[in-house]
């Protein structure tokens, strides 16, 4: 079994284009359904012989051990995906994944920054040194294009096109999307530059990744993480710190100001629009807090 998963994985990874990270996930809950069945059934068991009722009594383990839904509903998407693969490619004479299904998610409203803390937090950076200009330049990436933290991990000098005002990712399934480059990113994009510049020759070495560290190196994502999660600890009331919170805060405040959601599915690059359409859930449920407290009969 596991040499068929390695196959799925390598069939997921080259022919359908997944992201690695997709594809790690996917190994961890493929390997621990293989390990399962191998204690339940037999280590030399074959995979024709696994039916659903192998499968279910793991899965039901899964919610027992109080696994959130949505890790829960991964497992059984990685499940389901791999058994398709097998009986499309002839591995197996039933596809038992068919058999089995998620379970239902509640729809838990994306936490955002709101417009006046996020103000404060871009005008909070000064720009003076290469520390502070690469914080700056991070937030405005994240904040002003609502990109992915993979994605500015990823990015590289010549992804940024100046002259043109527009920047490219790489984002989910290997996708390329062209952005937007405001002038305000435009700007600290101009003095990080030099700043990184000055690092890179200190250090003499080169690099073709934009966000680097003190020594010249690649900046790593968890440093990216840190980096953000300490200034919205320090400049935010927002329970999550993490880079995906921009993220929210850019699509909410777009769908705020007016931008239809065609454009901000676009921006984000979301593949459906039923992902987009929760961030004007957010904003409807803004509108129904600012009715209740500015119209006398709100209540």
């Amino acid at each position: 079994m596991r040499e068929l998963i390695e196959k799925f994985l390598d069939h997921l990874l080259r022919e359908k284009n997944y992201s690695k990270n997709t594809v790690i996930s996917y190994r961890n809950d493929l390997t621990s359904l293989c390990s399962y069945l191998e204690s339940s059934m037999k280590d030399d068991f074959s995979i024709k012989d696994v039916t659903r009722n192998e499968i279910r009594p793991y899965l039901r383990d899964l919610l027992m051990k109080k696994m959130s839904k949505k890790t829960y509903n991964r497992r059984v998407a990685a499940i389901k995906s791999f058994f398709k693969f097998l009986f499309v490619n002839g591995e197996v004479e039933k596809d038992v994944g068919s058999a089995i299904s998620s379970v239902r998610m509640e729809t838990r409203l994306p936490e955002f920054v709101g417009k006046d803390q996020m103000k404060n937090i871009m005008d909070h950076f000064t720009e003076e040194d290469f520390i502070t200009s690469r914080e700056s330049l991070i937030f405005e990436f994240f904040y002003g294009t609502g990109i992915r933290l993979s994605e500015l991990y990823d990015m590289k000098l010549k992804d940024i096109n100046s002259s043109r005002d527009v920047f490219s990712v790489i984002g989910k399934g290997s996708k390329q999307r062209i952005l937007p480059m405001s002038a305000h990113i435009k700007r600290k994009y101009e003095i990080y530059c030099k700043e990184r510049e000055k690092v890179l020759s200190e250090a003499g070495v080169s690099s073709e990744f934009l966000f680097i560290g003190n020594k010249g190196t690649h900046l790593s994502k968890r440093q990216i993480q840190r980096i953000v999660e300490d200034k919205l600890k320090a400049l935010a009331t927002v329970h999550k710190t993490s880079p995906h919170i921009l993220r929210h805060t850019f699509a909410t405040h777009m769908l705020d100001m007016g931008a239809d959601i065609m454009s901000v599915k676009e921006l984000l690059g979301h593949e459906s629009i039923s992902t987009t359409q929760i961030y004007t859930h957010v904003s409807l449920e803004r509108l129904k807090q600012i009715y209740k407290k500015a119209h006398p009969k709100g209540d």
